[in-house]
């Protein structure tokens, strides 16, 4: 059984840190299958590391807004601690840019920045979750206090993301640019630099979310109709069960009736557990 903690960052740092987060497991299952959140997050993994499909050994990661589902595969015990960033948390917090990170997940090892390598060290050595959340408060204070940020373009960017939430069942680039008081060119350029990806990607996987959250709360299994089923999706922005069945394949990896029996999660507040 997975044992979870979770802290709220310093009050300076909650516009750009949704939480922090401990999690230790001693008998995981062999493969865990990450969700796309739309969202940028930092993980450490104390003690022994993990394989990440299609990357290899991972002991600390950047991992980027994915498009599609990571699976990690683990040998024993596991024992975790990372954050959650807000969407444009990374573009101010982080030594890297989040259109360089893109939907990828890179090993610390593989950036070598000194202030991350300091940071990944005192959480290997802290002796609780508490002693990693104060760590990490401190590293992302002192990057708020070094940085230049460019707080016309974010509070635009901040706007289409608030509306693109709101509306993003029938959401359009356009829309979001005329938010942001913004072409649509220099809109899509100026998203990709602060989110990482592409806004048409950000709302794909935000209507995602949101019918899986939707499904899991109504008890839908896929032995009681497919009426539950169409409801949500129209009201999630797709047109129709081929569409919402497309995105959960490519997203998840598994249909909507299999990862419905898959989840454990009925309100997952990181957003990217199954």
């Amino acid at each position: 059984m997975i044992d979870i903690c979770s802290r709220q960052p310093d009050a300076r740092l909650r516009p750009y840190i949704k939480m922090y987060f401990g999690a230790a497991d001693d008998t995981p299952p062999k493969v865990q299958r990450i969700l796309p959140n739309g969202e940028i997050g930092l993980c450490f993994y104390r003690g022994r590391a993990v394989i990440y499909d299609g990357l290899g050994m991972v002991q600390s990661c950047i991992s980027g807004p994915l498009l599609s589902y990571q699976d990690i595969i683990s040998e024993g015990r596991i024992d975790i601690v990372g954050v959650h960033l807000t969407t444009i948390g990374a573009h101010v917090l982080l030594p890297v840019p989040p259109s360089w990170i893109g939907s990828r997940t890179v090993r610390l090892c593989d950036l070598n920045d000194t202030g991350l390598r300091e940071l990944e060290s005192r959480i290997m050595g802290a002796s609780g979750y508490g002693e990693c959340f104060d760590a990490m408060d401190a590293y992302f204070l002192g990057r708020l206090y070094a940085t230049d940020i460019d707080t016309l373009d974010m509070r635009r960017i901040q706007r289409a993301l608030a509306y693109g939430q709101r509306h993003f069942a029938d959401a359009h680039i356009p829309e979001l640019a005329s938010e942001a008081c913004l072409s649509q060119r220099h809109f899509s350029r100026i998203f990709t630099d602060m989110v990482g990806i592409v806004p048409k990607e950000y709302l794909r996987i935000q209507r995602f979310q949101s019918t899986l959250r939707e499904l899991k709360r109504s008890g839908w299994d896929g032995r009681t109709g497919q009426g539950i089923l169409t409801r949500i999706a129209w009201d999630n922005g797709y047109c129709d069960y081929a569409h919402l069945y497309t995105d959960f394949r490519k997203i998840s990896g598994y249909s909507p009736r299999q990862l419905l029996s898959l989840s454990e999660d009925t309100d997952d507040s990181f957003g990217w557990r199954m």
